[in-house]
């Protein structure tokens, strides 16, 4: 499928999140991989993430765009069982796999803005799994989007019991009457998602027993995406059924993206999208057209016309040349800070209470509660390090010794983005100059009624900067992308600049940062 160039793009629905994982190849060989996150919780694909996703697909003919079921209550058949308005695909040799039409619609129709070629069940990211990986004897479950999906296996690799299981999402523990803080209740969601995985894999077995009384478990494997148990709970779970239990990650992304290569594209549910054919072939045609039709006039255009040609003078107007003023690209500048924000509160774990997050132009600090010390070795620091060059941490004292209240730092940005000029006249719509007063007050229309902006200073060159410094009280992060959307859509160079600093209070989140307006002078 991914001959010559081509171009693989996961992207996968959770419920507050899209991620998207891209792979661009090259005769079949991985030449370039990255990956993103978004804020998503719309019933469908917001305009400024498809925009994205079709400009990535115009750059590459061959460009295909996978998921996931976004409800997946998908249901494993006997093959070739036919359910009325139930849409049917294939698991594997011995099982078809089944979704309601209408539930299948929902992720068709999330990513109708860009379009998809292949949407998967989780189950068949759990049977490639066992394909790959000898499972005899074994309850392999893959825990995924609050939810168990359990394959049983028989003593010569084959499917002989499944169920699916819902488990509780943190959101609803966080919208309990028993939660207290984000410290605390993250501690709660911890021993209620452990107790239900224990019930769920003793319940099970205990179902399984009860039908099938000639095929002995002698494994539990339980893959996760994104790791809550600990070692200990590991081993608890492995006393108390008296059979090993292992616990390892699964890379969701990486088996996605074997499904839909080759052979496995067949268990697709959807039928992919055709593909722009090659057009090479085409364009010299229509060059050739071009050139014989302009031959063919040269040949018939009248003798008397060739020869007054010298004679007819022809009035050239003078173009007037007008200098181009380049002003920043101020959708680039607050991608790049929205994405540095959102890559940074990604790798807070759910064991942190974070109390102050600062960002400068090349650096980042932060002040947090950690319930464990080694939280930093295991999680933050190596993370930091993917774009930081350095990274420290030091813990204040603490006489209780429950809580550790300590500040990271990460020095020396990596990967310093050059961000791009815009033509003036091509992306900006500005007849004249714009005073401060005008400015400020068109600015205080983008934020809330209680933010605070403040003029601070102005920069003359070839083009006029006025800098403000604004400061807004918000309830969620979410809140902060929203003003970088309603940025983005402004039609005048507006961009937010360092230092961006995040703090915890009791009215909510403060936040403050630099705000630059751009114009010619």
């Amino acid at each position: 499928m991914f001959s010559k160039e081509s171009l693989y793009i996961n992207a996968i629905k959770y419920k507050t999140q899209l991620k998207i994982n891209y792979k661009k190849l090259n005769n079949n060989d991985i030449v370039e991989t990255n990956s993103s996150t978004f804020i998503a919780k719309d019933d469908i694909l917001g305009r400024d993430i498809a925009t994205k996703l079709n400009a990535h697909a115009s750059q590459i003919d061959n460009t295909y765009i996978s998921s996931l079921l976004i409800q997946d209550d998908t249901k494993i058949i006997n093959k070739n069982k036919k359910f009325k308005d139930y849409a049917i695909t294939s698991l594997n040799n011995d099982y078809d796999i089944a979704i309601l039409k209408n539930t299948l619609f929902e992720t068709k129709n999330y990513f109708d803005k860009c379009g998809i070629d292949y949407i998967f069940s989780a189950y068949h990211i759990l049977n490639l799994h066992t394909e790959q990986n000898p499972c005899n004897n074994n309850l392999v479950i893959l825990l995924f989007n609050n939810q168990a999906f359990c394959l049983i296996l028989n003593d010569k690799g084959e499917i002989v019991f499944n169920k699916r299981i819902g488990l509780t999402a943190f959101e609803e523990i966080n919208e309990s009457k028993f939660y207290e803080n984000e410290v605390l209740g993250q501690k709660l969601y911890d021993e209620i998602y452990a107790l239900e995985l224990y019930e769920a894999i003793k319940n099970t077995i205990e179902e399984f027993y009860s039908t099938k009384k000639n095929i002995f478990i002698e494994k539990v494997s339980i893959l996760y995406n994104l790791k809550l148990l600990s070692a200990e709970q590991i081993k608890a779970m492995s006393d108390e059924f008296m059979i090993d239990v292992t616990y390892h990650p699964i890379s969701i992304d990486e088996e996605l993206f074997e499904l839909s290569k080759d052979t496995h594209s067949l268990k697709n549910f959807i039928k992919p999208r055709i593909k722009p054919k090659n057009t090479f072939k085409t364009l010299i045609f229509s060059l050739f057209i071009i050139v014989a039709a302009l031959a063919l006039g040269y040949v018939f255009l009248p003798f008397e016309q060739i020869l007054n040609k010298k004679e007819n003078k022809v009035e050239v107007k003078k173009e007037v040349i007008k200098k181009v003023i380049e002003l920043p690209n101020h959708i680039e500048k607050n991608s790049l800070v929205e994405q540095r924000v959102l890559n940074s509160l990604e790798i807070i774990p759910y064991d942190i209470l974070l109390k102050e997050l600062v960002f400068e132009k090349n650096s980042l600090k932060m002040n947090a509660f950690f319930l464990n010390k080694d939280t930093y070795i295991k999680v933050i620091q190596p993370e930091l390090l993917k774009t930081y060059e350095a990274t420290t941490i030091i813990f204040k004292e603490d006489k209780k010794g429950v809580i550790l209240d300590g500040e990271v730092k990460a020095e020396a940005l990596k990967n310093k983005n050059i961000v791009k000029l815009k033509n003036y006249s091509d992306a900006y719509e500005l007849n004249e100059f714009i005073p401060i007063i005008t400015v400020t007050e068109q600015i205080k229309m983008l934020f809330p009624k209680d933010a605070i902006v403040t003029f601070k200073s102005n920069f003359n060159s070839e083009i006029v900067t006025f800098n403000y410094l604004v400061n807004v009280v918000i309830q969620k992060p979410l809140e902060f992308f929203e003003i970088i959307n309603t940025l983005n859509n402004e039609l005048y160079s507006i961009n937010i600049y360092y230092p961006i600093s995040f703090i915890k209070t009791e009215a909510g989140i403060e936040v403050e940062f630099t705000l630059q307006f751009h114009q010619p002078k």
